[in-house]
């Protein structure tokens, strides 16, 4: 039976166990003998009810158990019992507690565990800032090699250049007059930009330039009248070929006179980007022919704001 499983304690138990474990001897005994009976009362085809030796048995087991359940626990007092089992439940709670704080261990490295993964993903997190800092310094340095300072002539057949554009926002296009298409395309592009940036609140003035790499055919008179087609606004430079090579040198940019038609006429391969220069004549930024006016604006409005705020704090 459930009730008389057997219960495990060692030899230095409290009283209240010992009576725990002498009651269920005893009660055990009872019951077997009990039941012993009952089973050959049942086989006896004439048995109609209790015998009354059977119940003169049962009365004579209960007193005994009594007695001996007197005898062995009756000097106990009520408040010892009570100190023991009050002591058996401290035992249990301990016992309770060393296997929570098992428990909590285990947590405690689960926690160690999930942080070092934390803290690797904080070290990944920062060996990649670290990585893209490095790029940018290599690309600052890659820009340190472009632009710079420059002169030819403008439209009025005087020198000017840089030194003249301080203080102002450039956007810097290289291409030739006979371009059939991609410079016209990219220079109604640029005044585009300009514009955009005009109508902003407060404006954003930027200059628009354009440099020929086609000295030899694009004489001032010639530049001038180009560059008038798109905006007033543009200004227009041109030079000797020397001159011209040693501009488009200092900003990496590529050009080369294709073969000559039964015209005489020939196609000019360049690079086709704008080159933003700050204020100070440094160059600050390029676009590509895949980008759009729209884009290209609003980046530049950063740019220009990013300058003005840098400046501010350079200031203070």
């Amino acid at each position: 039976m459930e009730m008389f499983s057997l219960i495990h304690v060692d030899t230095h138990e409290s009283v209240t166990l010992s009576i725990m474990l002498a009651l269920r001897t005893k009660l055990a005994g009872f019951v077997g003998r009990q039941t012993s009976r009952t089973l050959c009362n049942s086989y006896s085809s004439s048995s109609k009810g209790p015998r009354e030796s059977d119940k003169d048995d049962l009365k004579i087991d209960i007193e005994s158990l009594e007695k001996s359940l007197r005898k062995e626990f009756g000097d106990i007092k009520p408040e010892q019992i009570d100190k023991n089992f009050m002591n058996f439940k401290q035992r249990e709670e301990k016992k309770r507690f060393d296997r929570s704080m098992i428990f909590n261990w285990k947590s405690a490295l689960a926690t160690l565990a999930f942080g070092g993964v934390g803290l690797g993903a904080l070290l990944y997190m920062r060996k990649q800032k670290m990585d893209e800092m490095e790029r940018q310094r290599k690309v600052m340095a890659g820009k340190a090699r472009i632009g710079g300072e420059w002169e030819l002539l403008n439209t009025d057949g005087k020198l000017e250049g840089s030194e003249q554009l301080k203080g102002k926002w450039v956007l810097m296009y290289f291409g030739f007059t006979h371009c059939p298409d991609i410079c016209p395309d990219e220079i109604e592009k640029m005044i585009s930009v300009v514009e955009l940036l005009e109508k902003e609140s407060p404006p954003i003035p930027i200059v628009p330039v354009f440099i020929s790499v086609d000295p030899e055919r694009d004489t001032l008179t010639r530049v001038k009248q180009y560059c008038e087609e798109f905006s007033p606004k543009l200004r227009g430079f041109t030079g000797n070929r020397e001159q011209v090579n040693k501009v488009a040198k200092t900003f990496r940019v590529y050009h080369s006179q294709g073969p000559k038609t039964a015209e005489d006429d020939y196609i000019v391969d360049h690079t086709v980007i704008m080159y933003l220069i700050d204020p100070d004549g440094h160059f600050h930024d390029y676009y590509g022919q895949n980008r759009k006016d729209t884009e290209i604006a609003n980046v530049i409005k950063m740019k220009v704001l990013k300058h003005i705020l840098a400046q501010k704090k350079t200031f203070f």
